[in-house]
């Protein structure tokens, strides 16, 4: 099984990874791993402060992957080297050499449902230092339409993300 990183002190903020060999693009890197849980599970772990909202990965409409290490370290960018595809296989956007820190946009794999209460306008500060930086990550229909566009034609779109704009295309 594929899985090219490791965990490192991060330039961009606390721990990060980076790809421990050259990856063309295209490539798999790793599926993102850790425990599935519902939409009420998390709305708890927020409650308690036993979640941070960076964790867990949206893979669904009311669905998300609770990301263990070290999945969890990969960091967000506003210019990022990888994308995640299908359900939770992070891959690279461009080569990647070796030592270079991974990142994706956060962006990409969070639409929340309607029905998540407080939760629902997902957004934090965005610290990634690129020159591309929005100073905040939203979720996926905050996007510009030409990012967007951009992320759809890279194939860095998780199936859930597609499903949701092929229904809003369509209904």
């Amino acid at each position: 099984m594929f899985n090219h990183i490791q965990v490192i002190e991060s330039a961009i903020q606390g721990t990060g990874v980076v790809a421990s060999k050259n990856i063309k693009k295209g490539e798999a890197l790793c599926l993102m791993r850790g425990e599935r849980i519902g939409v009420n599970e998390l709305k708890r772990r927020y409650a308690s402060g036993k979640e941070k909202i960076s964790n867990p990965l949206q893979i669904g409409d009311k669905k998300y992957i609770d990301l263990a290490a070290p999945y969890v370290f990969i960091n967000h960018s506003c210019a990022p080297n990888c994308g995640i595809r299908k359900e939770n296989e992070l891959f690279a956007l461009r080569d990647v050499k070796k030592g270079e820190e991974l990142t994706f946009d956060y962006s990409t794999t969070e639409w929340t449902h309607e029905k998540f209460g407080r939760y629902r306008e997902w957004a934090m500060e965005c610290n990634c230092g690129s020159k591309k930086c929005r100073g905040t990550i939203g979720q996926f229909p905050s996007l510009e339409p030409k990012l967007k566009k951009q992320y759809y034609k890279a194939g860095a779109l998780q199936d859930y993300i597609l499903q949701k704009l092929e229904d809003k295309m369509f209904s």
